[in-house]
This record gives C-alpha cells, structure tokens and sequence, in this order.
C-alpha cells in the first residue's frame, strides 16, 4: 500500500504530500446491522490500487475467552483487537475517518476528492477534515447506474402490466442501465 501512495505521488510529480481523488467503501463480515467485524478501504482514482485500509472489530476473542473462562488469567494481558464501539452501520464513516486523518502522515496523501456510492455518511464524516468543506463528493457512475436498474426493477414488480414479453423484462433493463452509464461517461468527456 505503500508502494500504490508512491506510484499516486509519482503521477502527481511531487515527493510531498499530493492532493487526490480516493474512492472509499466498506464492507462487514455479516449482512444487515449485526456484524462483529467490518473493513474499510481507501481505493486510488488515479491507480486503481488500495491506499490504506481499517479493519475493525467490536469483539476480541481473547477478552471474550478471558470474561467466561476462570483458567485463562494469562489472556489479560494481550493486544485488544477490539478497535470499535457502536452499530456495525457506523463502522464505514468511523473508519473513513481514521483513513483520511492519517493520509498524510503514513501515505504523504490528503485525499480531496470522496468518490462515494451514495452513502453519504461516510462523506459527512471527512468532509471537513483539513478544513471547512475541504474534501468534495463525487457520485460513483457505476452505483448510479445500478440504482436506475434497481429502480425499474421495483417499479415492474409493483405496477401491473409493465413487466412481460415486449415489455419491460430483465433484459431490456439491463440495456437502459447501459446506456444510461454511456450517456453519464459521454458528457463527461470533455
């Protein structure tokens, strides 16, 4: 990860600390709200390539073994994996944050730029991270593109009579969602 923050350096031609776009998701080891563990990372615009990455954890084993275990009073002393407190939904914007505050110190990074895919409180969370408004949001053509196909598909399920042969079929959203991403990507061509 070191080397892919050289490489953004390089492209930037600075050895200091380079402004850039990052693209930031989350993920958890269950889904839905109750997972123990998650993961959040920081992905290049530039490159492709992972920047940094935060795993968390509201559960250590050892303490867990430790608190219901009376033989086990050599596990005190340990280094805790548990590194967050709150839902498994807070976990993307609290590590979002830990990322961004410590680009510039471990990456020579300040990220600018959050490409997102609609999830805004992660956005929330650094926005004003090296000063008011500081870091500016970008929607993710790709999610977009894959909310107009899920709405379609919604809207066929509820309303009768949209869905069938010569309708409205899987297929043909498939291709509307398509196209949509192509007429996005085409007027941002400059």
């Amino acid at each position: 990860m070191i080397e892919a923050a050289d490489e953004v350096r390089k492209l930037k031609n600075t050895s200091d600390v380079a402004e850039c776009g990052v693209s930031v998701d989350g993920t958890w080891q269950r889904r839905g709200h109750s997972s123990l563990n998650g993961c959040v990372a920081v992905l290049s615009i530039d490159t492709g390539k992972v920047l940094d990455l935060e795993v968390m954890s509201k559960w250590c084993r050892n303490c867990n073994t430790s608190k219901s275990s009376e033989k086990s009073k050599h596990i005190k002393k340990h280094q805790c994996s548990c590194n967050h407190q709150g839902s498994a939904g807070s976990m993307e914007p609290v590590g979002a944050y830990r990322l961004f505050e410590r680009s510039r110190e471990t990456r020579k990074l300040e990220y600018v730029e959050f490409y997102g895919n609609g999830d805004s409180k992660s956005h929330l969370a650094v926005k004003d991270i090296h000063g008011i408004d500081s870091v500016r949001k970008y929607e993710c053509i790709g999610h977009i593109q894959k909310r107009v196909g899920s709405k379609l598909r919604i809207i066929k399920t509820k309303e009768k009579g949209l869905g069938g042969k010569g309708k409205l079929s899987d297929s043909f959203i498939d291709k509307i969602q398509n196209y949509y991403g192509i007429a996005i990507r085409a007027t941002l061509v400059i």
